[in-house]
């Protein structure tokens, strides 16, 4: 068994090091030996790093502890999460802005991981614990399994569920977190207060909210319920059509779709589609309000196609 201090090494080093991950895999557990020669590799850069002589013993010259250290801190560390026990281990799987993954869990769910995400999960999520944490947006296709319920944790809501499909919503930036249900059955709660919770039905969208005027009175298939320093917005979604997903979806099939957005939720958005900076340099009015469809365009397309209607300028620097 790994002492505390072990664990707490074991887990300063796996954060600095999640993303390191076999090219082309859905495996999340680091790669070792990619570490091993980004780390060597950097030193040769540095000058730091000799090749060994099977033949010779050479004194370390006291530029070459570090490279000495740098290896067996890496050697230490592996073996460290190999002591672990496999209950208490935890997975990562990221996404950079601009880039979407797919993965199967070890207990059968598929997740579909959108841009700019984060998501992480125990190594026996097969066969004990299923309490995942999402920071960004993620659609779960659940496996069932009634004695190990299936549970979302993210910044302000949890959602647990038995065995179903839905979408969670809740990137830090955008200040609304949304789930959306698409088949079965899921309990939203805030977190910390139990109280606070909602039972969706399929075809139903929540979206949590801090409180705010209403531009319009809510429309008579949305209920809006109090939370306290928050809204709960409950809507029907637009049901999907052969070859095409609710609007909620459509990110999944690499489609760019937004309606009613102001500018500044729009370059939020279209900075994380794109993995390009947007810098909004003077004021559009907040009744300015955008909404569009897009599947293969650049960046540049679709500020020209919203250029039409803002009546606005941009400039691109870089490529």
């Amino acid at each position: 068994r790994s002492t505390e201090e072990e664990r707490k090494a074991l887990e300063t080093w796996y954060e600095a090091h999640r993303s390191v991950n076999i090219p082309g895999s859905t495996d999340p557990r680091p790669d070792l030996q990619q570490m091993y020669h980004d780390i060597t590799g950097k030193l040769k850069t540095e000058g730091e790093w000799v090749e060994p002589q099977p033949a010779k013993v050479h004194p370390l010259k006291q530029g070459k502890w570090r490279m000495a250290a740098a290896v067996l801190l890496l050697m230490a560390a592996a073996g460290v999460w190999m002591l672990l026990p496999r209950a208490n281990r935890q997975l990562a799987l990221d996404t950079k802005e601009g880039v979407r993954k797919k993965i199967q869990l070890d207990d059968g769910t598929r997740v579909w991981l959108n841009v700019s995400s984060h998501l992480t999960y125990p190594a026996n999520i097969g066969s004990g614990n299923r309490d995942i944490y999402l920071k960004g947006e993620a659609f779960f296709d659940v496996a069932p399994k009634e004695a190990h319920p299936f549970t979302i944790h993210t910044q302000g809501i949890n959602v647990q569920v038995l065995g179903t499909r839905f979408n969670v919503k809740a990137y830090q930036a955008d200040g609304s977190m949304e789930t959306t249900l698409v088949e079965g059955r899921v309990a939203v709660s805030l977190n910390g207060q139990a109280d606070k919770k909602l039972v969706l039905a399929p075809g139903e969208k929540l979206t949590v909210t801090k409180k705010e005027p209403m531009a319009a009175r809510p429309a008579a298939n949305v209920r809006v319920i109090d939370w306290g320093t928050v809204l709960a917005i409950v809507e029907t979604i637009t049901p999907a059509t052969p070859g095409r997903k609710a609007s909620e979806l459509v990110w999944m099939d690499d489609r760019l779709e937004f309606k009613d957005k102001s500018f500044p939720e729009l370059a939020i958005l279209m900075s994380r589609w794109y993995n390009r900076k947007i810098i909004l340099t003077d004021t559009i009015p907040a009744d300015y309000r955008f909404k569009g469809t897009f599947k293969n365009e650049s960046v540049t397309e679709v500020l020209k196609a919203l250029q039409v209607t803002g009546g606005f300028n941009f400039t691109i620097k870089g490529e």
